[in-house]
């Protein structure tokens, strides 16, 4: 993460936010190989279950929140 000094502090924060977001949508999109080869191998699962088995793989694969020492809001 970089700390971009040159923004006011409110926007350091959003920042951060965002570059997790963009972090999570490259390991979703990087797992989409894996999504497709489940429903092809995996015919008989619902829509449902698909999308459960997703999940898991995303979130076993994404790194934990980390907010002990990070203030909810830090004003101006």
């Amino acid at each position: 993460m970089q700390p971009y000094y040159n923004l006011p502090v409110i926007q350091r924060t959003i920042q951060c936010l965002v570059e997790k977001f963009n972090a999570d949508e490259m390991l979703w999109h990087s797992l989409q190989h894996t999504r497709k080869l489940r429903r092809k191998t995996l015919k008989q699962l619902t829509p449902k279950q698909h999308q459960a088995l997703d999940l898991l793989e995303f979130s076993a694969l994404r790194p934990q929140d980390d907010y002990i020492g990070v203030p909810l809001y830090q004003g101006m």
